[in-house]
């Protein structure tokens, strides 16, 4: 049976000579992984076109329970990014958010209040004047809950170090694993709580922006091993030094 679904394009790759697979992250199924033909000409660009990464398409599916890939028909776009392609740093971080949701969703079972936010945050960032260089800090942050590793930043004390097996504060001695220890993790609390909405107050240099960068990806490789070397991060290294 035919039903209409909603979904973000993670990832586009070659499948052989005829085929690519689209990865998408739908509103009703969770994280799906389409054949779509490749094809030349005209309608096959206009194809492509609508299929970037963070584009949000809208087509019909036959879904068959237990098939590895499912077949993508026609798309159409639901949200029209009017400048994250267009502006050079908001496209960096287009493709750096791609290529770590599509690591992060792996096998994710569907989520709506996910979804919801990754449509929300992406409508933010197409219509940003300002603050740019700090959204991709913000939005791992904010993107924390949903992945069931927030931080417990209650138990912070002077001196203890932010265990990456508890989430949280504890006696340096009692460290098994992984900590970022004083005064690295003494900005962790204040870091914690930055948002959408309070993110203008940032005022960061190059080297805190990777430092922060590279503090909250090691977490969340932590705990999601298969996140893996993002190739993306580079370009956001670069761009924003």
């Amino acid at each position: 049976m035919s039903e209409k679904i909603r979904g973000i394009v993670l990832n586009v790759r070659k499948y052989n000579d005829r085929n690519n697979i689209i990865t998408l992250y739908t509103r009703e199924r969770g994280r799906l992984a389409f054949i779509s033909p490749a094809g030349s000409g005209k309608a096959s660009n206009a194809r492509r076109a609508r299929l970037q990464p963070l584009a949000v398409v809208e087509t019909e599916l036959n879904y068959k329970a237990g098939a590895e890939l499912q077949r993508l028909g026609s798309v159409t776009p639901s949200e029209i990014w009017t400048d994250i392609y267009f502006h050079p740093a908001k496209r960096a971080i287009s493709l750096f958010i791609s290529e770590f949701l599509y690591y992060l969703l792996n096998a994710t079972m569907p989520d709506p209040s996910l979804y919801d936010f990754l449509i929300d945050s992406l409508r933010l960032l197409d219509s940003m004047d300002n603050g740019i260089n700090d959204y991709h800090l913000v939005f791992l942050i904010s993107l924390l809950p949903y992945s069931g590793i927030q931080p417990d930043t209650s138990g912070a004390r002077e001196g203890y170090v932010f265990d990456f097996s508890a989430g949280g504060f504890i006696p340096e001695f009692e460290a098994k694993g992984p900590v970022i220890a004083s005064p690295d993790a003494d900005a962790i609390p204040v870091i914690s709580r930055l948002n959408f909405s309070n993110m203008k107050c940032l005022r960061l240099t190059a080297a805190n922006r990777r430092q922060i960068l590279y503090g909250i990806l090691n977490y969340y490789s932590y705990h999601y091993p298969g996140l893996g070397k993002l190739k993306s991060i580079d370009v956001l290294r670069d761009l924003f030094s």
